[in-house]
């Protein structure tokens, strides 16, 4: 769905619906400076798909699981690779934040915000919770407020200063710091398939040799085996709670495990089209399997967490599901690997 709103330098900016927040926001920023690109692609080149597990970080109490890389990262790495050059800032002092803001926006351009989505009164209170990722464009201001384009909605809202305020400069684990990011130019016409190759070599990277065991495909399978024993080393109800987070990150942050499998998925099939590669299609259908999986741990877990499951649906079922995606997926990004030398060539 699409609604066209005015920028405050009376540029017309085309709202669109988007699965996703960050890639969300990042096609809108480069649609404004000229060059159209589809979601997946902006996913793809920008290396959004990763995993971590983080025992050190705690939100409510309870480690965080990551299912893409840093907010921010995505919109850098896909800016740079697609020949754009670009803003991005964070900032100590929130007043100064807000000037900054309002100075940019006042020159016409519009920019990209990372925020806590708890602070954003704009949604109702059943969909309001504590998360530091959630990415808006600001378009202008307006009294008492800005004008603001969330991807997640179906049309441009208003938002007060206070709240924006709040959501820019909200506390708690990644907190965003006032975050705001946006292009200053952008190739029309940029080589695409240099940008794919660079996004598939990074990504295949960062999931197959960061050294250090919570990250990439190695963090899967610490967690899976962790999770294989979480009934015996935390007891069921202290289990349910960690597992009740980790499904939580996979399936209503930020779109998660399964949703960034399909849109990586989507990636690969506009990159098979683009490369006219039959590997890459393959790979498309593979990756879509494999997000299957990671629903089917979301439904096992839930089923586990409701104590509504089948005797059958237990931590062991739950952890193995999730041993299945490391594998799976360790074997993709291998192929991937090689394919991407090989058009690179």
């Amino acid at each position: 769905m699409t609604e066209t709103e005015l920028t405050s330098g009376g540029k017309a900016f085309v709202h669109h619906h988007a699965a996703h927040c960050e890639t969300g926001v990042t096609a809108a920023l480069f649609g404004d400076k000229g060059l159209e690109i589809s979601e997946p692609m902006v996913f793809g080149i920008g290396s959004g798909i990763f995993f971590g597990h983080l025992p050190f970080v705690k939100w409510v109490g309870l480690p965080i699981s990551t299912y893409r890389t840093q907010p921010g990262a995505v919109f850098r790495k896909a800016a740079k690779r697609l020949g754009g050059e670009f803003v991005t800032r964070k900032y100590r002092n929130a007043k100064k934040g807000m000037e900054e803001m309002r100075r940019v926006l006042k020159s016409g351009q519009i920019v990209g915000l990372t925020t806590n989505i708890y602070w954003l009164s704009y949604f109702p209170n059943r969909f309001r919770f504590q998360f530091n990722g959630h990415n808006i464009i600001v378009l202008r201001e307006i009294e008492k407020g800005f004008r603001v384009s969330d991807p997640v909605l179906e049309k441009p809202v208003d938002c007060l200063t206070e709240d924006l305020l709040r959501a820019r400069f909200a506390r708690g684990p990644l907190e965003p710091h006032g975050f705001m990011y946006y292009p200053l130019s952008i190739n029309p016409s940029p080589d695409l398939r240099a940008a794919c190759i660079k996004g598939m070599e990074d990504t295949c990277n960062m999931m197959l040799r960061i050294p250090l065991p919570i990250f990439g495909i190695r963090g899967i399978r610490y967690l899976s085996k962790r999770l294989i024993k979480f009934e015996k080393t935390q007891g069921f109800d202290e289990a349910c709670r960690q597992l009740g987070m980790i499904v939580r990150m996979q399936e209503e942050v930020g779109t998660g495990g399964a949703g960034f499998r399909y849109m990586y998925a989507a990636f690969l099939q506009e990159a098979a089209e683009l490369f006219g590669s039959s590997d890459l299609g393959e790979l498309s259908e593979e990756m879509t399997a494999i997000g299957d999986i990671w629903r089917e741990f979301a439904v096992t877990a839930a089923r586990i967490i409701k104590k509504r499951g089948k005797q059958e649906e237990t931590f062991a079922k739950a952890g193995g599901l999730m041993l299945i995606c490391a594998g799976r997926e360790e074997e993709l990004f291998k192929n991937l690997r090689d394919v991407a030398g090989k058009l690179k060539a």
